[in-house]
């Protein structure tokens, strides 16, 4: 079985420290979950990337982004390259958002 190396880009980093923080207002522990939770997706990533759906990205993007969600309100975007797994951004889909990669 091959492994996927996983990367997470420094747009990405910010997006789960953002998440975090703001789970963070309200509780330590549900934070500290979070950040568990979200590390843990990402991890099951190494194997098979390509089973989760493909992300709606404008026709001429010039690469394939594909999407996990994690405990139904983050979003974890990313693209599969040789490999490798390159995490793009980390959202939550409860705020608005544009200009995602």
């Amino acid at each position: 079985m091959d492994y996927y190396k996983i990367h997470i880009t420094s747009k990405a980093q910010l997006d789960l420290a953002d998440c975090v923080q703001f789970v963070l207002k309200s509780s330590k522990e549900s934070a500290e979950k979070l950040a568990v939770d979200i590390y843990s997706s990402i991890q099951t990533l190494e194997i098979y990337p390509e089973r989760n759906p493909l992300f709606e990205m404008p026709k001429s993007f010039p690469f394939v982004i594909r999407k996990q969600i994690v405990n139904k309100r983050y979003l974890i975007l990313f693209a599969v390259e040789k490999n490798k797994v390159l995490i793009y951004r980390i959202l939550d889909i409860r705020k608005k958002f544009n200009n995602l990669i």
